[in-house]
């Protein structure tokens, strides 16, 4: 395929997504902001866009003209998209996507810790979010426990886990050798995780 014909397919699929967006009123001013700031970078992954777009365009019921209209709203739309095209995980991607979901969502979205959420998605490797995946987030006490028994399985996923605010460590002192950590989710975690779901 010679040159002229790569850029000609990329703008192409950068018209798909003016189209989608023209679809969905009042979206225009996110979207011309990031076509100003990113147009290069989405150029080159147009079919992240556009993915990032469908989601928009197949959510009617959340995407009304007030929301769109929201300041809030299109800083949010800009900023997440970014991260999105940039995120080679497709599994991340799809995170990023229900983040900007319950995002939009959110009564108050300048309060929203949106952006507390999509950078702990993008912190995350595929076996931390597997081993997210296996806390037991129904626990009703409020007793520290080891996800995986007394083994060091996932011993530093874990970790991870901790460090981005997900997961409470128990400090306390316990009798005998400990080789992986007592947990428990914390109350960010319980937020986050149900932006695991496909």
């Amino acid at each position: 395929m010679i040159k002229k014909d790569k850029k000609l397919l990329s703008k192409s699929a950068l018209v798909v997504a003016d189209q989608a967006i023209s679809s969905v009123f009042g979206l225009n001013i996110a979207w011309g902001l990031c076509k100003a700031y990113f147009g290069t970078g989405m150029e080159l992954r147009q079919e992240r866009v556009v993915e990032f777009v469908e989601m928009i365009k197949d959510n009617p019921s959340i995407f009304i003209e007030d929301i769109l209209k929201d300041v809030n709203f299109q800083d949010g739309f800009v900023y997440t998209l970014e991260k999105y095209i940039k995120e080679r995980s497709s599994k991340k991607r799809l995170i990023l996507k229900n983040v900007f979901l319950g995002f939009s969502e959110a009564n108050n979205k300048e309060i929203y810790p949106l952006e507390k959420m999509v950078h702990t998605s993008i912190q995350l490797s595929e076996m931390d979010i597997k081993v997210l995946g296996d806390v037991n987030v129904d626990k009703t006490d409020d007793k520290n426990y080891q996800i995986y028994g007394n083994t060091d399985r996932s011993f530093e996923n874990i970790f991870n886990l901790i460090y981005l605010g997900l997961l409470s460590n128990d400090t306390g002192s316990r009798i005998g050798p400990v080789d992986t950590p007592f947990v428990k989710i914390s109350e960010f975690g319980k937020k986050y995780v149900k932006y695991l779901s496909e």
